[in-house]
């Protein structure tokens, strides 16, 4: 069997020819038909809390197309398999209007800074009375694979998780990630998805820019525009509280930790183990100096056996306590003093943190960084449990709409199940195998709204009769079954 190079090179996309589409707008525009049937409610509509929380969404999209908002979202409730955007209009009951609800997907896209102010609003109403004096964010990066040469945005890059089967690279789209980072009494941090934006190569510009205006962004650039966008919105919402940012290395650079600390916001992150690291200026040196004279070695700080301290701190749920060293030292990354804190775990391996802020507390930094990994839980459960990524559009604001469509039910999932006692939201007595102490997931709360919206619809249906009852009963399992 040959043995194939592996090569560091980029490769590029290549595509089968494809046939042009037999759903031509212009052709439906010009031949209109006045006999076809529209679409006015949801099949099954949306049910308390989560419809509450839409009509606010609703509220901020032009009112001609907004009610199709609800209908959009109940349909994404009820559909199952793979989740394309046609798969929600067929659990929603959309009739011959279907091509309105694709220019809904549009205009969510383009309006999506606007829903992402509502949707922080939400959050902020639901959490401001118990707020503290922090609020922690986490960002990242991630794509979500497509195929098709017509598919506006996409192009080839790395892929971060990839399985027995997988390649290093992939096709489709890149998201950088806002989430707002909150800790729930009883199941632990939860990321909150506020706001995307598509990254988009600077080599797929070009094609993507004759139609859309495009401009090329880093993904710095683009995190900056978020974080601007939120601080904007939080003081807009009269909340004068700190701002700390949790991300990984891949954010420690330069040119993106000057201009958030120029926001006021406080960065921890993760350090490269030979970073450059100076310690401070002597006292009484010259007032212009801002690095010491000796650098420091972080693999030494972290090989030598004296000096280590014991900490127990939350993470990922769990109290842990490991050995750590801190200590302050002077960065080139932001040109000042950092807080370092080097964690040595179990097994004897080690990892640097940091922190922009100074008078930082190690459990503070240790329990920002463990909090970020609910960035990463999120990933998983937008693309397992809501289908992100699978919609099968063309259009860039339809991918746009569709990525922050799955991004804020799973936000609003988690803000209407927020206070709902566990016995709701999961019961497992038919698993005996399972673990009943096991928090709910997040497909468990989705479910949960999902056989309200169905009961409701259902139930109330039923006629009364000697046996209502059971046939109660047997309408509930079979919600159950469907779900």
């Amino acid at each position: 069997m040959a043995n194939h190079k592996r090569f560091s090179r980029r490769p590029q996309p290549k595509h089968k020819k494809q046939k042009k589409s037999q759903h031509d707008k212009r052709t439906r525009l010009e031949h209109p038909n006045p006999n076809r049937k529209k679409t006015t409610k949801a099949k099954v509509p949306l049910t308390g809390a989560m419809q509450t929380a839409v009509s606010v969404l609703q509220a901020v999209m032009d009112r001609r197309i907004a009610f199709r908002l609800a209908i959009v979202v109940a349909g994404m409730f009820l559909a199952d398999d793979r989740r394309t955007a046609s798969a929600w209009f067929v659990a929603a009951g959309v009739q011959d209007d279907w091509d309105r609800f694709y220019d809904c997907l549009i205009s969510v896209g383009r309006t999506s800074g606007k829903l992402a102010t509502a949707v922080l609003g939400l959050i902020v109403q639901k959490f401001a009375p118990g707020l503290g004096d922090r609020i922690l964010l986490g960002m990242d990066d991630s794509p979500t694979s497509r195929y098709g040469r017509h598919v506006e945005g996409a192009g080839v890059h790395h892929n971060p998780t990839p399985g027995p089967a997988d390649g290093e690279w992939l096709y489709g789209h890149n998201w950088v990630a806002l989430a707002w980072l909150a800790t729930h009494p009883v199941w632990g941090v939860i990321a909150l998805p506020l706001r995307s934006m598509l990254y988009v190569r600077e080599v797929d510009v070009p094609k993507l820019a004759e139609k859309h205006d495009w401009e090329f962004r880093t993904k710095h650039q683009l995190g900056l525009e978020l974080l601007t966008w939120f601080m904007q919105s939080i003081r807009a919402l009269g909340l004068e509280v700190k701002v700390w940012l949790a991300v990984d290395g891949a954010y420690a650079a330069r040119p993106f930790l000057l201009p958030v600390l120029d926001l006021g916001i406080v960065v921890v992150s993760r350090l490269r183990k030979d970073v450059c690291l100076f310690d401070l200026p002597a006292a009484g040196s010259h007032g212009n100096r801002i690095y010491g004279k000796n650098t420091i070695s972080l693999a030494k700080r972290a090989g030598h056996r004296e000096g280590w301290q014991t900490i127990t701190y939350q993470c990922r749920g769990v109290e842990v306590t490991r050995q750590y060293k801190t200590f302050l030292a002077t960065s080139r990354l932001i040109s000042g003093q950092i807080r370092v804190v080097i964690v040595r775990f179990k097994d004897g391996s080690w990892a640097p943190y940091f922190c922009t802020d100074t008078s930082a507390a190690a459990r503070d930094i240790l329990e920002a960084m463990a909090a970020r990994w609910a960035i990463e839980e999120h990933f998983h459960d937008v693309k397992e449990v809501w289908g992100a990524g699978q919609q099968q559009v063309r259009n860039v604001w339809s991918n746009v709409g569709c990525w922050h469509l799955n991004q804020w039910l799973y936000t609003l999932v988690e803000l209407c199940c927020w206070d709902v006692p566990k016995s709701e939201l999961a019961d497992r007595r038919e698993r005996s195998w399972d673990n009943p102490d096991r928090r709910p997931s997040h497909a468990d709360r989705r479910r949960s709204i999902s056989r309200d919206m169905l009961q409701r619809q259902f139930l109330a249906a039923l006629p009364r009769t000697p046996d209502n009852r059971k046939l109660h009963t047997l309408l509930e399992t079979l919600v159950a079954l469907a779900l």
